[in-house]
């Protein structure tokens, strides 16, 4: 089995910047305003978009498959992890339309979803598994959604931990292209957390869930939090995902919650953004290239969901075995 490689993470934000205090729910929630406005959360900026999430995915996969080097015409899968497509036939039009102007002539398409946040890490774990096994040879990632389609147009997002903005990420799964060792993959699904319960019980059940998947992962590939360089997560307030991730071992410093304020919460496609940000920040000289055994971990949190994917932190050449 060879060994899939996580490649040329890309992204694509909506056109418009706009202050997260400009928002009409936040203006209209004086109390949410303050939590998520407060330096502790970090919320300042969101983006948003007139385009049609294809028009977004076309311009992330464009970036990947460029930066990879791998001709469309060479990609045997795409996953599409989105809520955000049309319900109607008009769907297989937009996506045709991507597939052409990406050049991804043989590609076969298949959507992805029902885990909210954490449908993009889950499908990296498909297509790792597709790599892995030999049934495809690149397996291309792509993650996008609009506010308008996948919260009904509402920005203030999971349970008031969140501004939702508009953007697509892409990455291209590799048997053999240069990226970064995928090493595992876990996910939990907490289907009591659609059920009326305290707020007590609430922290608790999601207490539990990020317990219970970070232990998952760690069995499947043994390493330890000291292991971890960053931890590249969904763009919750920061004070949140610190109350969960310090919980399971991770200190403040591991996580990467820089984009909580720059461009708020892209939904599926955080994680995707987080890394193609530090890589650029690892070939500017920002950041130092981790060691042989460094390790980073992409999480995605839905509202019942979480999905997490161990990565080693430096790349393998073009056609090499781990």
């Amino acid at each position: 089995m060879s060994t899939a490689r996580l490649c040329a993470p890309a992204y694509e934000l909506g056109e418009y910047a706009d202050p997260v205090a400009e928002l009409q729910e936040l203006q209209d929630d004086p109390r949410a305003a303050a939590e998520l406005t407060a330096p502790a959360a970090g919320f300042h900026t969101y983006r948003w978009s007139d385009a049609d999430v294809t028009e977004l995915m076309t311009a992330s996969v464009q970036r990947t498959l460029a930066e990879a080097q791998v001709p469309g015409a060479d990609v045997d899968m795409v996953l599409l992890a989105t809520d955000s497509l049309p319900h109607d036939r008009s769907a297989h039009r937009d996506v045709a339309q991507l597939l052409a102007e990406a050049g991804l002539a043989r590609a076969t398409v298949l959507t992805t979803g029902l885990m909210d946040c954490a449908t993009a890490m889950a499908s990296l774990g498909t297509a790792a598994a597709l790599v892995g096994n030999g049934a495809a040879r690149h397996v291309l990632v792509v993650s996008g959604d609009l506010a308008d389609r996948a919260t009904g147009g509402l920005r203030i997002v999971a349970g008031g931990a969140a501004i939702a903005s508009d953007a697509a990420a892409s990455a291209l799964v590799s048997a053999t292209a240069p990226g970064l060792p995928m090493l595992g993959m876990a996910h939990y699904s907490a289907s009591e957390l659609h059920q009326d319960s305290s707020p007590r019980q609430q922290l608790m059940s999601r207490i539990a869930m990020h317990r219970e998947l970070f232990a998952r992962l760690a069995a499947h590939h043994p390493f330890r939090p000291a292991d971890v360089h960053a931890v590249l997560p969904s763009n919750f307030a920061r004070n949140v995902l610190e109350t969960y991730l310090s919980d399971v071992g991770y200190r403040r410093e591991q996580l990467a919650v820089t984009n909580v304020g720059r461009i708020g919460h892209c939904l599926g496609s955080d994680p995707l953004i987080n890394l193609a940000d530090r890589l650029a920040e690892v070939k500017a000289g920002g950041v130092a290239e981790a060691g042989e055994e460094g390790r980073l971990v992409l999480f995605g949190a839905g509202v019942s969901h979480l999905a997490a994917v161990l990565v080693g932190a430096r790349p393998l050449p073009e056609g090499a075995e781990k």
